[in-house]
């Protein structure tokens, strides 16, 4: 008899873990209460060009994505381009990917010295567990000292988290100083938004595997008995029946679903929120860097993207994208509030404070994300993949990937690891979560 899974949410897990089981033989069906599959790396379109929500950037060493990349055959699409990040601190630009950069930056010889060598130390470590427990303040102050610390990361965790170091996760912090994302290569495909065609090739996956994708279908509650769900009961009171349950929506939203499941770590989960305004100008925007952290932390935004120095072919010829974002550290700041119009006329506030002119956008884009990131403190624990309240639900998302830093190949990888435990429990396996972490690419060709 063939076995009905329900995954509730489309995200990246969701997509992931549908496409898993539906080619092992599962009667799959995936309910996403948005109009488009791809959760948090949904895009936009403008005149016929398509935009992220927000900055997005394939590492070099995020295997999983690279991994689903080639399997829908957008990974001989990719270019490798080695970009420019910077500190804005005080009223000037700080390159620290630079011999010359570096020496600028306001900060002792000494505690340059100890800052290379915290870096080397942390390129080097790939297994961060025996750091969970510990704050990244203890991980810096061991490896390299207070005085970077307080110059370099304190910032950056405000930035991040709106927290100080001794509220941040160091096994969090050593994880994502490994993945090199100021110093490696950064993918994107030339004359595409990559995140829309990753998200359509999911999509085209799930669909050949049989996956029956209710889109527009938000879950008002689950129904339970006999110790396991049963059922899924949309907004319009149409109820959908499962033998089992993946969950690839956020904690939170799950717990509102079924308020009564006691699996560790699980309600222990706080969501960062995320406000990201992506804009046009045909102005000239001398701008030497990809990526730049306001760390002044005396501006609306916590940083500024310019989208197409990644990627120069994204949107229409003669455009700079910029992208301005702003981390919080949860929804409830009155910043999520603000207006369309607010936000704008503050961004270009800050725009006016970095750049020394006015911004004159010829559109903009504005996404408010409730719920973005669990935020790592140092207390933060995965919560199993099975739930140990109902015996046949399994859990998917980044909210399980801790230490490694989130991205889009963790989100796959967590739809592949709940997949697995499914089918464990099924007396069957899958190679995939396999073939996905051990992936490499035959080439990487620059841009």
């Amino acid at each position: 008899m063939t076995r009905r899974v329900v995954v509730l949410g489309g995200g990246l897990a969701g997509l992931a873990a549908a496409w898993t089981l539906a080619r092992n033989d599962f009667e799959v069906t995936l309910l996403e209460s948005g109009g488009t599959l791809g959760g948090l790396a949904g895009s936009f379109e403008r005149e016929g060009h398509f935009y992220p929500l927000g900055y997005h950037h394939i590492l070099h060493r995020d295997y999983p994505l690279l991994f689903f990349l080639d399997l829908i055959g957008a990974l001989p699409a990719v270019r490798w381009r080695r970009v420019r990040m910077a500190f804005h601190l005080d009223g000037k630009f700080h390159e620290l990917g630079t011999p010359a950069g570096f020496a600028g930056f306001p900060m002792p010889l000494t505690d340059k010295l100890r800052f290379v060598r915290l870096m080397l130390r942390t390129f080097r470590k790939r297994d961060w567990r025996d750091w969970e427990g510990r704050t990244a303040a203890e991980l810096i102050d061991q490896w390299a000292g207070p005085g970077v610390r307080t110059a370099l990361f304190e910032p950056l965790t405000r930035l991040k988290f709106q927290l100080p170091c001794a509220d941040v996760s160091g096994a969090w912090l050593g994880a994502r100083l490994h993945y090199r994302e100021g110093s490696a290569p950064l993918g994107y495909i030339p004359h595409a938004n990559w995140t829309t065609v990753l998200c359509r090739g999911m999509a085209q996956l799930v669909a050949e595997a049989g996956v029956q994708v209710r889109l527009h279908s938000p879950v008002s509650r689950l129904l339970a008995e006999g110790g396991a769900l049963r059922e899924a009961e949309l907004a319009g009171g149409e109820r959908v029946p499962g033998d089992l349950f993946v969950s690839g929506v956020p904690t939170e939203v799950y717990g509102r679903l079924v308020p009564h499941d006691t699996t560790p770590n699980l309600r222990e989960i706080h969501y960062s929120a995320l406000i990201s305004v992506v804009c046009a100008t045909r102005q000239q925007v001398e701008s030497r860097f990809y990526w730049t952290n306001l760390a002044s932390l005396d501006t609306t935004a916590c940083g500024i993207f310019r989208l197409d120095a990644l990627n120069p072919s994204i949107g229409a010829p003669g455009e700079a994208c910029v992208n301005f974002v702003t981390h919080l550290h949860g929804r409830d700041r009155p910043i999520f509030q603000w207006t369309d119009q607010q936000l704008i006329e503050a961004y270009r506030a800050d725009f006016r404070k970095i750049y020394g002119f006015d911004l004159e956008p010829s559109w903009y884009n504005v996404a408010r994300v409730a719920m973005y990131s669990p935020v790592f403190g140092p207390d933060f624990h995965n919560p199993p993949v099975r739930s140990s309240s109902w015996d046949n639900v399994y859990f998917a998302g980044n909210y399980r990937t801790f230490p490694s830093i989130v991205s889009t190949g963790t989100a796959l990888a967590s739809g592949l690891e709940a997949a697995e435990a499914v089918l464990a429990d099924s007396g069957r396996t899958t190679d995939l979560p396999a073939r996905a972490a051990g992936f490499r690419p035959a080439a990487m060709p620059r841009a």
